[in-house]
């Protein structure tokens, strides 16, 4: 058994339930939404003059055989580990999920201040304004998992996937070495996962949906009379326009796929290499939110044909597994990250390190959560090696790990790989270990 099955043993939360005779599983769905503002703020606020769109915070509670799960999204650009702690413990009071069932995701929006938890507020950050914001996401939070336990009900589930081009590879070869940029002849993934969740009389409660790409369309966009603003961006946008496009009070919420390589199809800003080898960010000259809201309604349509496909019904499993699998590790610092491409570069091996892995059975949904931020190709190769015809993979789950590339990504020195904390080959061995777990899971089902 590998060391995911063997330690997930201990760790299996089986919540399986078999129907008899004509009675049915126990499956309940609530959801809620809550929107953080900066009105009032003192400006700026980290470096933001103004915000654009609303920032938000939504929550799903899922209830099955008495037992309650939690996913909630957060429009940050990432959470701490001390926040999300917090967080989990206001959740579990109010929903009496388990904390160990609690799952919190950033969703990756780049255009969002930096939020720290209190205990640790960095040198030059006023700890007035940041309590300040602190208080406005408890809030927000509050508000949401609040709403998810008063709505919880009789529901139904379903899946479907589809296809959309909002995203592309952002390693670029150049004469001085791979950098951030746009690759068309790149890998992109395209897939679509979408998670509908109904109530008994099949009206959408909810929907997951899951997308391989960093929410950068407006990151360091600057009107130069007006400053940065804060936005939700292309995370936020497309959960906004499904929501209103869906059904009344329905919640969208947003799962990050594997997108440590994958930016927007289009930005407002582009990076590039100057001849001396350093990178700069420049403007493509457009405007930034409405190319924001083209790409949005993109997704989101995308999104909205899926969910008229899926057909919902009762599951009669919902179970978890979490474990942490070792993996070999670089010698790796924010402090140091990369500032431009090169040719060559010594990789610094330290040790070992643990991967949180979070599988989560949903009848005949499969979803996979990690911290780090896989490259597309790694995801796109456990969806096409799982047993399990409906399967979906998100990062960012209960905390973030900086990267972990595929292993030509080591081989070419990108911007992710000289960022990883993770040595070459360990995106390719959680893979492994994460497929055979499903491969036990689904022999058991």
């Amino acid at each position: 058994m590998t060391a995911l099955g063997a330690a997930a043993t201990a760790f299996l939360t089986q919540l399986s339930y078999s129907a008899e005779g004509n009675v049915e599983p126990s499956f309940r769905a609530g959801a809620g939404k809550a929107w953080v503002t900066f009105e009032g703020m003192n400006w700026p606020v980290d470096g933001f003059s103004g915000q654009h769109d609303l920032l938000g915070v939504r929550a799903l509670l899922l209830e099955h055989a008495r037992t309650r799960f939690c996913f909630v999204v957060v429009e940050l650009t990432s959470l701490s580990d001390e926040m999300i702690d917090d967080m989990k413990v206001l959740i579990q009071e109010k929903t009496h999920a388990p904390v160990e069932n609690i799952l919190v995701c950033a969703s990756h929006t780049f255009s969002a201040p930096h939020v720290f938890p209190s205990a640790h507020i960095p040198p030059g950050t006023s700890k007035v304004q940041n309590q300040d914001m602190l208080n406005r996401f408890k809030n927000a939070l509050l508000t949401a998992v609040t709403q998810a336990t008063d709505h919880l009900q009789p529901a139904r589930i379903g899946f479907g996937s589809g296809s959309c081009q909002v995203n592309i590879s952002r390693d670029q070869p150049g004469e001085k070495g791979w950098w951030l940029g746009i690759n068309a002849d790149g890998f992109a993934d395209p897939f679509v996962g979408v998670v509908r969740i109904d109530n008994q009389q099949g009206q959408p409660l909810a929907v997951l949906f899951n997308y391989a790409v960093q929410s950068s369309v407006t990151e360091d966009f600057q009107p130069t009379s007006e400053g940065k603003k804060i936005s939700a961006d292309l995370a936020g946008s497309t959960a906004r326009y499904i929501e209103e496009h869906a059904a009344a009070d329905m919640v969208a919420l947003f799962l990050v796929g594997a997108a440590g390589d994958q930016a927007p199809i289009f930005q407002a800003m582009q990076t590039v290499v100057n001849d001396n080898g350093s990178a700069s960010r420049i403007s493509n000259h457009v405007d930034a939110f409405e190319l924001l809201h083209q790409l949005a309604t993109r997704l989101g349509r995308e999104v909205m044909k899926v969910l008229d496909t899926i057909t919902t019904s009762t599951p009669t499993r919902l179970q978890m597994v979490r474990d942490q699998i070792p993996v070999p590790a670089l010698n790796f610092s924010p402090e140091n990250a990369p500032k431009g491409p090169v040719t060559t570069f010594r990789y610094q091996p330290a040790g070992n390190i643990k991967v949180p892995v979070t599988l989560m059975q949903m009848g005949n949904i499969i979803w996979i959560g990690l911290q780090p931020e896989l490259s597309a190709i790694t995801a796109t190769y456990i969806r096409e090696h799982s047993p399990f015809q409906h399967t979906f993979v998100s990062t960012m789950v209960n905390g973030s790990a900086k990267y972990m590339p595929d292993a030509q990504s080591y081989d070419r020195f990108t911007y992710e790989a000289r960022s990883s904390p993770f040595a070459r080959g360990a995106a390719e061995f959680v893979a492994t270990a994460i497929i055979k777990q499903l491969e036990i899971l689904h022999a058991n089902a």
